[in-house]
């Protein structure tokens, strides 16, 4: 049997792996919400970091509300896939849940100031017509993607 100090010592050495949440927000004509970051030369959906002490469904509502101002309950979301991304910085777990807003008209929207320039509903045959414009999520999500687990290799340009 292993001693709480072995197991410390064990994920001592481990690294850690860093994790961000998002959520697909879909409207009642199946259109998506997507978020144009200024630090992001792509759209994407509302999300962000998991912050110690959060699941990554914690976070997800989190950073739904600070992005956007929409309210979501953590059971209303829906597991829709993880995404184990690598570059030469880092390896990231990306965990993306599903949920639907009543409103549909963007009019309850309200972007984070430093941090989203612009919002927009898009289709998918939008999003698939463009596939270069949006982040692999958004992608997925318009290829009605459902295998649960991607791996993306991310190559790092331009990145101090």
């Amino acid at each position: 049997m292993y001693e709480r100090t072995d197991i410390q010592h064990y994920l001592a050495s481990r690294v850690a792996r860093p994790s961000s949440a998002g959520v697909i927000v879909e409207d009642n004509a199946g259109r998506a919400l997507v978020l144009k970051a200024y630090y992001k030369s792509y759209w994407a959906f509302p999300g962000g970091w998991v912050d110690d002490e959060q699941t990554p469904p914690q976070a997800a509502v989190r950073e739904l509300l600070e992005e956007t101002g929409l309210v979501v309950d953590e059971s209303s979301l829906a597991f829709a896939y993880v995404i184990n991304r690598k570059s030469d910085i880092m390896q990231t777990y990306q965990f993306l849940f599903r949920t639907s807003h009543v409103r549909d008209d963007g009019e309850a929207i309200t972007m984070q100031a430093d941090e989203i320039d612009a919002f927009a509903f898009v289709t998918k045959s939008e999003v698939l017509a463009d596939v270069d414009n949006y982040g692999l999520a958004v992608v997925l999500w318009a290829q009605n993607d459902r295998r649960g687990y991607i791996e993306q290799t991310l190559e790092m340009k331009n990145i101090a």
